[in-house]
């Protein structure tokens, strides 16, 4: 059975980072749990430099802005930045369930 990556854009997966990396970009990818690896992502997207992941709740950081803004983002994660990916063939997310709330959907932690 073959699974490609690209079968799963527009699907939840699970995705984890190599140490470090949310830490690092943490301002860029807004996680709910900047201590975590593991996170429920939505796919958007796959390419050769990595994947695209939705993320909407991305918020400005702009300081003049306040409230900050709020938009609906996708984020590329380059391919050397992640340690693994899970898909989830076979399984439907049901509304009440985590991670499948669209309010969380972004970088919610695993964990």
């Amino acid at each position: 059975m073959t699974h490609a990556i690209t079968n799963y854009v527009g699907k939840i997966v699970l995705v984890k980072f190599i140490p470090g990396y949310v830490e690092s970009a943490q301002t860029l990818i807004q996680p709910n749990d900047p201590d975590c690896s593991e996170f429920y992502v939505r796919l958007a997207g796959v390419e050769n430099a990595g994947i695209w992941v939705d993320n909407k709740q991305w918020q400005t950081q702009d300081f003049f802005s306040t409230p900050p803004d709020i938009y609906h983002a996708a984020v590329l994660i380059p391919w050397h930045q992640i340690e693994s990916l899970v898909a989830f063939p076979e399984r439907e997310f049901s509304h009440n369930e985590e991670p499948y709330r669209e309010k969380d959907i972004g970088f919610l932690a695993a964990k």
